[in-house]
């Protein structure tokens, strides 16, 4: 090569082009360092590096000559005093890193709103420890958040404010430690969907201690069971381990096959992860459980025991009974069950609890769930309020009962 070209032409091209290259290099490295470690170890790494330059600048400017290899002695001063100081920097945060594995992690709490109503409504969290809640709002289009309040009557202000989110979507809020004790929580822009953390000394995060624990394994688009059992009236956790990679999935727990009446929906992870659903109490009875994305994924819940004695979904009587006298509460828009029995032949009523202040509610029994043929229509009272509806005789058979101004909620009539 000529030497007018490599002087006139080359030079000015490459020489620029490989110092950037190298300070690219030697910059990236050195932001890969800082990224592993804390603020403070990064802030003290970099003023260290920023020192030598300076030194090694001054040191090289200083001479008559300032030659290639000056330049490449600069360079390399840098780099080792920046691969020297991080290495000291990423040594101790390592260890100090390692000392921490043995704390306790903040406990996480998962609410789903859908249908305008939580799920769960009660929580229990460590008192005296900051927790994280996770709102999952499914809601579409529907505002929702999370206010957390000292007292039932939810009254003065509130503890814990939370963002409001249009659905669907999710937020994650810090919530600073409680006191032991009982904290109601509400939406801000539905007052009927309410709920309660309990703040115990020691707890063991959602559920409490004792809470039922289910393990379900989602691979090659199928579930590792087809059977859920949980003990009735107590707050369970379902631990979903999603295994196909890039594949979503997710559990959600209805009434029956029909989808019609949800009970939980969880929310949908990407694998391989792995998530905690926190159940709320069931009361006895068998659901239908599903994958929302491949409805192929499914199986039943059995909710059986819980030690007291139940009754069977809807009555007051021992398990199986058709008593004559039942209550239902309606709260958070959703009734408490969704089985009701009757006994056949014979006059008998149903007690309807609305909970759901400034929201109406009222039971009405249909031949099936189109509702054209209607056996009863209860009175409609606006909650908070109780009616007590006197039910016709019927003749054995199946049923369908539903709120007529929330058609969501509804569920079956056993006549026998």
């Amino acid at each position: 090569m000529r030497k007018q070209t490599r002087e006139r032409l080359v030079l000015p091209i490459l020489l620029p082009v490989g110092i950037l290259v190298v300070m690219v290099a030697v910059l990236y490295g050195f932001s890969r360092i800082l990224l592993s470690i804390s603020h403070n170890a990064a802030t003290a790494t970099a003023l260290v590096v920023a020192l030598a330059i300076v030194v090694v600048s001054a040191i090289v400017a200083g001479r008559q000559i300032v030659r290639p290899s000056s330049f490449a002695g600069l360079v390399g001063a840098v780099t080792g005093v920046a691969m020297i100081a991080g290495g000291i920097a990423l040594a101790t945060v390592g260890t100090e890193v390692e000392g921490e594995e043995g704390e306790a992690p903040a406990t996480n709490i998962t609410i789903v709103a859908v249908n305008i109503a939580f799920q769960p409504t009660e929580i229990e969290v460590p008192a005296g420890q900051p927790f994280t809640i996770t709102l999952d709002n499914q809601d579409a289009g529907i505002q929702h958040n999370v206010d957390i309040f000292d007292n039932p009557g939810f009254t003065g202000e509130a503890i814990f404010e939370g963002e409001i989110i249009t659905g669907p979507a999710q937020v994650t809020y810090e919530i600073p430690a409680l006191e032991p004790g009982t904290y109601p929580f509400r939406c801000v822009v539905h007052p009927n969907m309410v709920g309660t953390i309990r703040a115990v000394e020691g707890a063991g995060g959602p559920g409490g201690p004792g809470a039922a624990a289910v393990a379900v394994v989602a691979q090659d688009i199928a579930f590792d069971t087809d059977t859920i059992e949980l003990p009735a009236d107590t707050p369970a956790t379902i631990t979903l381990d999603n295994r196909d990679a890039g594949v979503q999935h997710n559990i959600a727990i209805y009434t029956d096959e029909t989808l019609e009446t949800v009970l939980f929906k969880g929310e949908l992870i990407t694998g391989p992860a792995t998530i905690e659903y926190q159940i709320p109490p069931l009361p006895p009875g068998e659901y239908y459980f599903h994958c929302d994305v491949h409805p192929s994924m499914q199986g039943k819940v059995i909710v059986s025991g819980g030690g007291d004695g139940a009754a069977e979904p809807g009555t007051t009587g021992p398990p199986g009974g058709g008593g004559s006298d039942l209550t239902v509460t309606a709260k958070g828009i959703a009734f408490d069950t969704a089985e009701i029995s009757l006994p056949a032949g014979r006059e008998s009523t149903i007690t309807l609890v609305n909970e759901d202040a400034g929201v109406q509610h009222n039971i009405a029994i249909s031949t099936d769930a189109s509702m054209s043929d209607v056996l009863f229509d209860g009175e409609l009272i606006t909650g908070p309020a109780t009616v007590t509806y006197t039910i016709p005789p019927l003749e054995p058979g199946s049923y369908y009962f539903s709120c007529v101004v929330h058609p969501n909620m509804n569920g079956v009539v056993t006549v026998t």
